[in-house]
């Protein structure tokens, strides 16, 4: 493999991350290989409020510096942003957020609500603090205000903690409970969503009856309470694999052959550490002290950006769902956390015709940088449901790239389907369910 080829795949890898080479000398800047931070523990128990992801307004490092900023520099620091433009100051109102948050803590509201007010003129779409606006208002009194500002966040918010809080202030209907798996009498077809613990009731609830009235069968949501298996790659592995698949897919390159021959490294025997030793046998050519430098950032991507493995979280599912199993019934798990398997650098769906796993993680707002959008994370989860309830009923892929059965290979593909079913496979869907005699 060329020199000027391996550098190619590290960009690539990296997300668009580069290595300057200025007169030999090789520098790796570790915000560069910023991918994208999530920060998605499951709950031990059935949560009220879930973290889902961090967003984009706050540092990565800011939960786990142990330097705490005193607090009149913080609010110097929030003033020098606040003065900025909006353009300009959007990337770091994570300070002016964090202050509102210290004056908080020091029972000073006035000027919380102060600093809020201001970031969100920045930040408008930061629903977090829209909320916590609301609830400041609501205790002063100013009640029609403060439920503007709830309405916003009941409209579009994508988090069952923001959806309760507004429904609050609005004097709004709670989240639906769901029952535990159990067995379910009946053998005609049925879908059930089986949701682990953290993930959102309102998705759940609404992915369930717009299902219902697609497929025209019974739907049933039944939870299973369960613990999660500890996450099995983070991000220094998912770096490693975007490798490992790039090198697979170059792997009869004479020089990748030369390389591993004498290295006494076969095809087969690609583990982590080897692949690391091939990574680095062209980081070295690269200039001195790049090797160091990326050690480093490997070292600091320990723990970072969990990601759970799907053949884990679907022995789960079925062996939670065995023991009630019905016949001609497609168990649907869902979770929160993002997944993987084996080489795959993520999954949205994973199963066979005995259930699936379905996460919705890549299909946040927070996860994509993107305005909260209820409708548009629905529309996102019940194609998924539609792809992964044909799999295990036995229905063929979709050819038609709008349907909402579709392979999709990114989540660009999968918003540019239509999100109803093709006639083929509505079709199908009603032969296999006895709904076309």
């Amino acid at each position: 493999m060329k020199l000027e080829h391996f550098l190619g795949i590290v960009a690539v890898l990296l997300g668009g991350a580069s290595l300057c080479i200025i007169e030999g000398c090789t520098t790796v800047s570790n915000a560069q290989y910023e991918i994208k931070t999530i920060a998605t523990p499951p709950p031990t128990t059935t949560p009220k409020t879930t973290p889902k992801t961090t967003p984009k307004t706050t540092p990565t490092t800011a939960s786990t510096n142990a330097v705490v900023i005193p607090l009149n520099e913080l609010r110097a620091q929030a003033d020098e942003v606040l003065s900025q433009y909006n353009v300009s100051s959007r990337d770091r109102l994570w300070v002016v957020f964090e202050l509102a948050d210290r004056l908080v803590e020091e029972n000073q509201q006035e000027e919380a609500e102060k600093y809020i007010s201001k970031g969100l003129i920045h930040y408008p779409w930061n629903l977090k603090y829209q909320m916590i606006y609301a609830e400041m208002l609501a205790k002063k009194g100013k009640q029609e205000i403060a439920e503007e500002k709830a309405s916003l966040v009941y409209k579009y918010a994508e988090t069952d903690d923001l959806i309760e809080r507004a429904g609050k202030v609005l004097k709004k209907a709670t989240l639906p409970n769901f029952e535990e798996l159990n067995s379910l009498l009946g053998t005609n077809h049925c879908v059930v969503l089986v949701p682990f613990l953290g993930c959102d009731k309102w998705l759940i609830a609404r992915v369930k009856n717009e299902l219902a009235a697609t497929l025209n069968v019974p739907v049933y949501v039944q939870a299973i309470n369960v613990q999660y298996p500890p996450p099995r790659r983070d991000r220094r592995g998912a770096i490693i694999n975007r490798f490992r698949r790039r090198l697979l897919e170059n792997i009869s390159d004479k020089e990748i052959v030369a390389v591993m021959n004498e290295m006494k490294i076969t095809k087969d025997d690609l583990g982590d550490d080897n692949i690391l030793k091939i990574w680095k046998f062209y980081l070295r050519r690269t200039g001195e002290g790049a090797e160091a430098q990326f050690d480093a950032y490997l070292k600091d991507a320990i723990g970072k950006d969990n990601q759970w493995d799907a053949n884990e979280l679907f022995s789960v599912l079925i062996a939670g769902v065995n023991p009630s199993r019905r016949i001609n019934a497609a168990y649907i798990g869902i979770v929160p956390v993002d997944v993987y398997a084996n080489y795959f650098n993520y999954l949205f769906g994973w199963g066979n015709n005995l259930g699936h796993i379905i996460s919705y993680c890549r299909f946040s707002a927070v996860f994509n940088n993107e305005t909260p959008n209820r409708d548009r994370l629905n529309k996102r989860m019940e194609m998924q449901c539609l792809a992964s309830i044909g799999y295990v009923f036995g229905l063929p892929r979709c050819t038609d790239p709008t349907c909402a059965r579709a392979y999709p290979n990114s989540l660009q593909e999968h918003d540019a389907k239509s999100g109803a079913l093709c006639s083929e496979c509505r079709d199908g869907f009603k032969k296999i369910f006895g709904q076309d005699k």
